[in-house]
């Protein structure tokens, strides 16, 4: 449990805790439209090389779609290869959002996300559609992995945003739904709040309201 009386900060996850994914659905995707040969020698438990350089912003779009138009059967287009990119990326619930809303009343409210631009115009497109409002507009401010350039556990990336916010560690809690991503802030004087595994905030909100 942490200690609200010094908490005047929360930073949000967003995959995992604030909506839903799967990664097997990309994976299953992929599988439909990749050359069968490569498909079967990737092991897909490692981050790839694509996710991991699109996470950090390596990786503009052009180069993206040459890596997979590379491994995938020569007919797929990039309409097909994005759609496979972005089906593990399910709903964030309405629930949720007053949760998010509910925690911007009582904190200053940030996100911090290993992601990617393919996957943000995905999901901030899908939740404006559903919601009528910006995704960022929920937040005092965004900060995803692929426009700072560091990502989670990197410990570059919890000091952006402390710095970049222009907060305190001790005075921050970071919610986030891997043990990894947790232990680090920890490390830097945040406190934080586990997320357990296929739950959502709503799993943990009542230690922060």
């Amino acid at each position: 449990m942490i200690d609200q009386q010094n908490v005047k900060n929360v930073i949000l996850d967003l995959g995992g805790v604030l909506v839903d994914i799967e990664p097997s659905n990309t994976i299953e995707a992929f599988k439909r439209i990749m050359q069968p040969d490569i498909y079967e020698s990737i092991n897909w438990e490692d981050a790839t090389e694509a996710l991991c350089s699109m996470e950090v912003g390596k990786w503009d779009k052009n180069q993206f779609f040459d890596y997979f138009k590379k491994i995938c059967k020569p007919s797929v287009i990039e309409e097909e290869i994005v759609d496979a990119w972005n089906a593990m990326v399910l709903e964030f619930p309405h629930e949720r959002v007053e949760m998010v809303k509910s925690l911007a009343q009582k904190y200053n409210l940030f996100l911090l996300s290993n992601t990617n631009a393919i996957h943000i115009s995905c999901f901030e497109q899908d939740f404006k559609n559903r919601y009528h409002i910006h995704l960022p507009d929920l937040f005092s401010k965004v900060f995803y992995s692929s426009e700072i350039g560091f990502r989670k556990p990197d410990a570059e990336s919890f000091h952006f945003v402390l710095n970049h916010a222009g907060i305190k560690a001790e005075e921050t809690v970071m919610v986030d739904d891997r043990e990894d991503n947790c232990r680090m802030a920890e490390s830097i004087g945040m406190q934080s709040i586990k997320v357990p595994e296929n739950s959502g905030l709503e799993a943990v909100i009542v230690q922060l309201l």
